[in-house]
């Protein structure tokens, strides 16, 4: 049970961004951007729809878990990547600071669901 609430814990942060996808004058609010180059709402859609689909595999790995290691995968590399850039180009702040905070209360369940799911298999 505390593995799936972990794993819907980490899926329910990803899609916290998700309002891009559908509705891109949001990016303005999420990110404190007007993007009014076309490459840059491109790519920030995208990045809405990448986190999407994180935090549905996620979803789907807390009711199913032989899903688990895949999600835990996308998850790990999408967190700790970010939060590497982000202190890569020291620690920056305004939008990038509270999607980094978001990611920092993602770890500890994160850990939690891959220890519970590394240690099963």
């Amino acid at each position: 049970m505390w593995t799936a609430l972990a794993f819907a814990i980490v899926g329910a942060i990803h899609l916290m961004p998700v309002a891009p996808v559908f509705v891109p004058e949001t990016l303005s609010r999420l990110y404190g951007i007007a993007p009014s180059d076309t490459t840059l709402l491109v790519l920030m859609r995208h990045r809405a729809l990448l986190l999407a689909l994180v935090g549905i595999l996620c979803l789907w790995a807390s009711w199913a878990p032989g899903v688990r290691p895949a999600a835990l995968l996308a998850a790990a590399i999408n967190v700790v990547g970010f939060l590497g850039f982000y202190a890569l180009y020291g620690n920056p702040a305004g939008a990038l600071r509270t999607i980094a905070i978001a990611d920092l209360v993602a770890l500890p369940p994160l850990a939690f669901a891959a220890w519970m799911t590394l240690m099963r298999t």
